[in-house]
């Protein structure tokens, strides 16, 4: 993909690459910049990379707020239906994503048709069905990871004068950021690299750069050169974020997985 990217698209389909026993060519013969310079000319990318980030990072905050809360309840209390609750969320990553399609549609549908508010290309509803999409994940992961912290630390908070929201938010919450940050890179990711319900769910509008890049393909032609640079420019939110935070991804997420 970097390789393509510094290539014309002549270069790429050049007929010794698609040769049967011919290794491609690595080190473009002409090498150029041209691909990065018309990233936006012939797509809108920008505005699909500026959509995607708005429904990202709504994901993410929308899924940290409710997964912290939730995980908090099902760790620190006793409350009848507790495990059927916990059953039910686990249950929910049994089913393929496509079997909620359908389903979603009609959803945005009759929410349009009874209350009238517009869900279907619109970055609300994006955000909502990609934070439902990641709250089970995140609620069983973090759970599992307050499960590490003693529970003598919320009685000393309160001892100290804390009520049980004080000390969530004073000690729990600041104890528990591997985990979190682990929660929110994921419901990150999901949300920018989701294709299906993005391609069936958003508009002109609302497009999101996984449902973009497919429109470097035509009938017409394949501007393959213009989808790798493309692809390397989506790469890189998700690169950078993962470098900054990888310590706390991988302590998260072994300790929400080890335990419970």
């Amino acid at each position: 993909m970097v390789s393509g990217s510094f290539k014309t698209t002549l270069e790429i389909q050049a007929a010794d690459v698609m040769r049967p026993g011919l290794e491609p060519r690595w080190i473009p013969r002409t090498f150029t910049l041209e691909n990065y310079a018309n990233v936006n000319k012939t797509v809108r990318m920008l505005d699909y990379f500026r959509n995607s980030l708005i429904i990202s990072f709504g994901s993410m905050f929308f899924s940290i707020l409710i997964s912290v809360s939730a995980a908090y309840a099902l760790s620190r209390y006793r409350f009848r239906g507790k495990q059927v609750f916990t059953l039910g969320v686990a249950a929910t990553q049994m089913f393929p994503g496509i079997s909620f399609l359908i389903p979603y549609f009609i959803l945005f549908t009759l929410v349009n048709r009874y209350l009238g508010l517009q869900l279907r290309n619109t970055y609300p509803g994006m955000i909502l069905t990609y934070t439902t999409f990641a709250l089970p994940f995140s609620i069983l992961m973090l759970r599992n990871f307050l499960d590490t912290v003693p529970r003598e630390i919320d009685e000393q908070a309160q001892i100290d004068g804390c009520s049980k929201t004080g000390a969530l938010f004073r000690v729990i919450i600041p104890l528990s950021t591997p985990g979190i940050v682990a929660v929110g890179i994921y419901s990150f990711i999901m949300a920018w690299n989701e294709v299906l319900f993005a391609s069936i769910l958003t508009g002109r509008e609302t497009k999101t750069v996984a449902v973009g890049i497919l429109e470097y393909i035509t009938q017409q032609q394949a501007r393959w050169a213009g989808m790798m640079a493309a692809c390397i420019l989506v790469s890189l939110p998700v690169l950078i974020l993962f470098t900054l935070m990888q310590r706390q991804i991988v302590e998260g997420l072994v300790s929400g997985a080890t335990k419970g």
